[in-house]
């Protein structure tokens, strides 16, 4: 989808125009925008619709579009949040009449045109521009959760395996079916070692695909189980996996979606 003119001009003239020498952010202007930060944590649409212009486009971090109905309907869906706004790199822009105000919330960009409208200042456009991770900070990321992952599965911890998952998350192993959600994903690993004790293991990352919200890791797995009835020889196992790593809003990463297969041929 095309970004909108109306927020391609406004971007761009921040961009050309140049700022009028020692001109500060006038008190009524820093006054709202604190104000509307603390709305938008807030879920507080009114003071959000009153501080904000009735053309206003928003450009989200995956490039869809939405106008000032479509935002304020989603923001009465919103539950509040109390906790004050962390603003960081926060740079504020004056162009005469209009502002650009431009600040790191988590991992987005947020850039905000300010103009002169009805007496006072209000938002016209913003738009939300992801910063994809440090790529070397997420695999050592990977790696550390990994080896905390195949900790728990050895020492038969299926809690501190579980938790390695989003609340949302998908385990797919061979041979049965998903284990889908919290509950689902807790139950499957409670089963997996309660039959069976991992005496051997080990995780090979390959390659790290990193996107501002995810990390796609591909790698090989090889491992030993031993049958807690004390029946049976122990089963020896290597394959590939496919896994989906999520970014949390306090930077951790959790596994969103997990699949293995094993490179052994199937018994008949």
């Amino acid at each position: 989808m095309k970004t909108p003119a109306v927020v391609l001009s406004a971007f761009a003239i921040a961009s050309l125009v140049t700022p009028c020498a020692g001109q500060s952010v006038p008190p009524a202007l820093h006054s709202a925008m604190q104000q509307r930060n603390i709305a938008v944590r807030r879920a507080d649409a009114a003071t959000w619709d009153r501080l904000t212009a009735e053309s206003f486009i928003l450009v989200t971090s995956d490039g869809a579009t939405m106008t000032k109905a479509q935002r304020l309907a989603q923001m009465r869906t919103l539950q509040p949040d109390t906790t004050p706004p962390q603003l960081q790199q926060e740079t504020v822009q004056m162009l005469g009449n209009a502002a650009i105000q431009r600040y790191r919330d988590g991992v987005v960009v947020v850039s905000l045109v300010w103009v002169r409208d009805r007496g006072g200042w209000r938002v016209s456009s913003a738009q939300l521009t992801p910063i994809v991770p440090d790529s070397a900070g997420v695999r050592r990321a990977i790696d550390d959760n990994n080896a905390r992952y195949l900790a728990a599965l050895k020492r038969g911890d299926a809690a501190t395996v579980a938790a390695s998952y989003t609340g949302d998350g998908v385990v797919m192993v061979a041979n049965m079916t998903a284990w889908d959600g919290a509950d689902g994903i807790r139950q499957g690993f409670a089963g997996f070692l309660a039959q069976f004790a991992v005496i051997d293991g080990k995780l090979a990352t390959h390659d790290v695909i990193v996107t501002p919200y995810y990390a796609i890791e591909r790698g090989t797995y090889q491992w030993t189980l031993h049958p807690k009835s004390g029946t049976g020889p122990d089963v020896t196992d290597n394959g590939k996996y496919l896994t989906v790593w999520e970014l949390q809003d306090d930077g951790s990463w959790k596994i969103s979606r997990d699949i293995t297969n094993s490179d052994r041929a199937a018994s008949m």
